[in-house]
């Protein structure tokens, strides 16, 4: 054979062979891409909503209980508490209720209604810090007989009845009837001062800021004072106010103190010998001015002076 003959073959049978094995890389599927686990999405959670503290008390509250910082607290709040009726921390300071009482029991931890707080001022403040089986009694009075610019709420006093002189009976010249009954008689001792006029004052003083919460402290003169007294007490002042004049006499805060377990309406006896102070006993200038006579003696005046027949 000759050797072009071969040389052709051969070259057929290279290419041949190459056109196999590229129809054969053809035809072959290219290999799976690796499969590629995706991590699940996360779904961040919603912040859990946040509401202001609301105002608490801080142990059992009962009328009378004036508030301070012991008696409240903020707690945390699971809900939305309106403003108009509940004291809140972002809203309210917590001073706005220093000195205000409850107007029923509260029990520890329970929220602090706003309509179940009272100040002094308002309407049921009195009623609230009255203690249990107490009165409260306005008498009239003035500037000299209630003390003004010295007694104010919350101080204790002796109540004094002082005979009027219209009261007096008309006399008959017999001995004694030239002297005027003038006679004065502690009836009640100890007595708390509930409101001067209609100015109650809470148990919790605050420090004044300003000048107007100075000048809105400062004494005032009064037409009438509020005690707080018995039942038994309450009805000797009723019938007092109708025969004289009624005076106040400021205790000390220690007198006040030694006596808190005295009872108004049993404080003082009732008896001539040891609860009213007569005339006689105050000065001696009308009897000496007027000598004792009996009761058949005539008096007869001349001038300035003064002589008795029988």
């Amino acid at each position: 054979m000759k050797a072009s003959s071969v040389f052709f073959i051969s070259a057929a049978l290279v290419f041949a062979l190459g056109g196999a094995l590229l129809v054969r890389v053809l035809m072959m599927s290219p290999p799976a891409a690796p499969s590629v686990t995706k991590a699940p999405e996360v779904v961040p959670a919603a912040p859990a909503p946040s509401y202001s503290p609301v105002l608490a008390a801080a142990k059992d509250l009962k009328p009378g209980d004036f508030l301070d910082g012991s008696a409240v607290r903020w707690v945390e709040a699971e809900q939305d508490y309106s403003p108009l009726r509940y004291f809140l921390e972002d809203k309210d300071d917590l001073s706005m209720v220093f000195g205000a009482t409850v107007r029923e029991p509260i029990k520890k931890g329970a929220l602090l209604d706003n309509n179940a707080i009272v100040h002094a001022g308002e309407p049921g403040f009195l009623a609230s810090v009255l203690k249990p089986g107490m009165r409260a009694v306005a008498i009239p009075t003035n500037a000299v007989a209630s003390n003004a610019g010295l007694v104010s709420a919350g101080d204790r006093v002796d109540v004094i009845l002082g005979l009027k002189r219209d009261q007096e009976a008309s006399g008959d010249g017999s001995e004694g009837e030239l002297m005027p009954k003038l006679a004065s008689q502690t009836l009640l001792t100890n007595v708390r001062v509930l409101a001067l006029n209609n100015v109650a004052r809470a148990g919790i003083r605050l420090r004044a800021h300003d000048k107007e919460v100075e000048e809105k402290s400062k004494r005032e003169y009064y037409e009438t004072v509020t005690l707080e007294v018995s039942a038994l007490a309450a009805e000797r002042l009723a019938v007092a106010r109708e025969l004289g004049t009624l005076q106040l006499a400021l205790r000390s805060v220690e007198d006040a103190a030694d006596v808190s377990g005295l009872t108004a309406a049993a404080a003082v006896p009732m008896d001539n010998d040891s609860g009213v102070t007569m005339l006689d006993q105050v000065t001696n200038i009308y009897s000496s001015l007027y000598p004792s006579v009996d009761s058949n003696s005539v008096l007869m005046y001349r001038g300035d002076s003064v002589q008795a027949s029988q």
